[in-house]
């Protein structure tokens, strides 16, 4: 079974339990860029309860899925862990921690501001296939984005 196939198993797999976990949950959209939201630009569904939101997102480039925990009374503040692929930069995969800031609070609409930053898995390869080298390197990247 090819890498890809499993991945895609595996983030069909992590929605499903996502989205049967998050079944009475308030939920929500989100547009953004980041690897939260699926790479260069992506749409992220998100399920809140309480003061968890689980996410999965879907990008021009990438997929992932993700949690996010409100850290202060405000619920302004969050933190969490996001993984997934993103054919640009980690096209073998990407596990990363996560910021977030609301202005809005963390279950209204507004801006979210943030960065990521883990370990991402990229295949050294030309643009029409794969070498089969694939190295391990660090992953930072900023994180904006809209929720409606």
């Amino acid at each position: 079974m090819s890498n890809l196939t499993i991945k895609a198993k595996s983030l069909c797999l992590a929605t499903l339990l996502l989205s049967a976990g998050a079944a009475n949950a308030q939920s929500n959209w989100s547009i953004g860029h980041g690897y939260a939201s699926g790479g260069v630009v992506g749409a992220q569904y998100q399920w809140l309860h309480d003061d968890i939101k689980w996410t999965a997102a879907v990008g021009l480039v990438g997929a992932a899925v993700g949690v996010q925990r409100s850290i202060d009374d405000a619920r302004q503040h969050s933190i969490g862990l996001a993984a997934g692929v993103e054919d640009l930069t980690a096209e073998d995969g990407f596990f990363v921690a996560t910021y977030q800031y609301y202005p809005s609070g963390f279950a209204n609409s507004g801006w979210r501001l943030g960065f990521s930053a883990g370990m991402r898995r990229e295949d050294e390869s030309s643009f029409f296939g794969s070498v089969g080298e694939t190295e391990t390197k660090p992953a930072i990247a900023f994180e904006l984005g809209y929720q409606f």
